[in-house]
């Protein structure tokens, strides 16, 4: 994803967080989902060969999306891509909150899968694209260390909550919070020509 030098709206600097909030709202949401599965299991009465199978849908959708999102960019735009990723994620986690059953609650996890496999190939990207060649691979590695920290904090809220509401609140704030990241991609993000792109967040 390109950065406009001539754009003087949205700096270099925003950009490049919402990108890095996004991730990390993204990681939280798949922390989160792994510690909800006991009360979804015990909830939906399910075994535990359906949660595994569902839960290894998940990670080969991350893959498949991750491999893929090279193309997907080429083919849609980076904007549209990042819009479309984040929204999937939204409904995904919204799609788990509301779940009346297992396989409303299953599309959902693997809508879920998606998006956090786009997110991460097209956030990389804007790195890759966008970052000096002596700064490309911190801009890569902070944007990775912040999905791993949603990743990280993700069960220990989750638990609390699942603990005193319900996992379903779980849910409902992380596509509350991927919302709010949406928004923010839509106003400050920018994609113009990529004889434009020379320079990094700064």
């Amino acid at each position: 994803m390109s950065i406009s030098s001539e754009t003087r709206g949205p700096s270099r600097g925003l950009q490049f967080f919402i990108l890095a909030s996004t991730l990390l709202v993204v990681g939280f949401g798949s922390g989160a989902a792994t510690v909800s599965l006991s009360a979804i299991l015990q909830e939906f009465a399910l075994s535990y060969a359906l949660i595994g199978a569902v839960t290894s849908g998940v990670f080969l959708f991350l893959i498949v999306f991750l491999a893929l999102g090279g193309r997907l960019r080429a083919v849609v735009g980076d904007k549209p891509f990042l819009l479309t990723a984040t929204s999937v994620f939204v409904i995904g986690e919204t799609l788990g909150g509301l779940a009346p059953d297992f396989s409303v609650w299953a599309i959902g996890r693997l809508l879920q899968g998606a998006a956090t496999g786009s997110l991460l190939s097209v956030s990389l990207a804007f790195a890759a694209d966008n970052a000096r060649r002596q700064w490309r691979s911190d801009a890569i590695s902070i944007l990775l260390a912040l999905y791993f920290l949603g990743a990280a904090v993700g069960p220990g809220v989750a638990g609390y909550v699942t603990a005193f509401y319900s996992w379903r609140d779980i849910a409902f704030a992380s596509a509350a919070l991927g919302v709010i990241v949406l928004i923010l991609q839509a106003a400050f993000v920018t994609t113009p020509r990529r004889a434009e792109i020379e320079t990094v967040f700064d």
